[in-house]
């Protein structure tokens, strides 16, 4: 799986929708030619747009994937009682320390618009996967 992420440079956003938890085939997102770091920082302003509902794409959404062609590195679920953002990915770390990036087509950045609703600091659910809670 490593090699393959390494070789492939087409990478997708999907989502499965709220009210009938089926997944959405169509991508809502897909960059070309682009590394990992720079997909993890395209996904974290997917997640915060997801998160804050800042995208029309976004309403009636359960959660949201990033795929590397056809392997998925990671999913953001919002439970919709709590509020509560669960990120999981095969590359957790990297996407904690990558910066939030702007794909085409999108703006503006909503790093403080989600920290001014989340608690900044992070839980540990598992390995790969972390949560941040509604203030």
């Amino acid at each position: 799986m490593g090699n393959y992420l390494q070789t492939e440079t087409t990478w997708y956003v999907y989502r499965r929708c709220l009210t009938t938890d089926e997944w959405v085939s169509t991508a809502l997102q897909d960059w070309h030619n682009i590394t990992l770091e720079t997909a993890l920082k395209r996904f974290k302003h997917e997640v915060y747009s997801f998160a804050l509902g800042k995208h029309i794409e976004y309403s009636d959404t359960k959660s949201i994937y990033l795929y590397n062609g056809r392997t998925r590195v990671a999913k953001a679920y919002q439970d919709s009682e709590s509020g509560q953002m669960d990120i999981w990915s095969t590359s957790i770390r990297e996407w904690l320390v990558s910066k939030e990036e702007l794909a085409p087509q999108r703006y503006p950045l909503l790093e403080v618009d989600f920290f001014s609703k989340h608690v900044q600091k992070h839980a540990w659910i598992d390995t790969q996967t972390i949560t941040f809670v509604k203030k």
